[in-house]
């Protein structure tokens, strides 16, 4: 399978050619909405990696998981939830957002997974680790 994936073939005006979208794409895009989203505390870098931690900013997009054939694309976030708000609305509201986003900006049709969460003791570690990496960003 291709990185790159043809959304669209512009059969009536072949001089325009074919606009093709990399995986790397989409998965920045549904990385950026994921964080956006209302109860997610982060991206982890997923279930192969054993790994709870996560990710700084710069890295978001590696932890999102992208299968493409033409005109689809199957993702994977593994992201971590606070418990208290709701993990079953936070999971749908995740999906709504990235399908939508994905969908408006690269004309694919999109399944997403959703998978991970961590409980109250564990928030705030990681909002240590959050603070600790933003302090670390306005000092450069």
């Amino acid at each position: 399978m291709s990185d790159k994936q043809v959304i669209r073939d512009n059969s009536q005006e072949q001089e325009l050619g074919k606009v093709t979208v990399s995986k790397e794409v989409v998965a920045v895009i549904a990385a950026l909405e994921t964080i956006k989203t209302k109860g997610v505390v982060g991206i982890t870098s997923g279930y192969r990696s054993n790994s709870t931690n996560i990710l700084p900013r710069k890295d978001l997009a590696k932890g999102v998981e992208v299968w493409m054939k033409t005109g689809e694309a199957a993702i994977t976030i593994p992201i971590i939830t606070d418990y208290e708000v709701g993990i079953f609305k936070v999971a749908e509201e995740l999906q709504r957002r990235v399908k939508d986003a994905v969908c408006s900006m690269t004309g694919l049709e999109v399944i997403i997974n959703v998978q991970g969460i961590k409980f109250k003791e564990e928030k705030k570690k990681i909002m240590k680790e959050i603070q600790k990496e933003i302090q670390e960003e306005t000092k450069k």
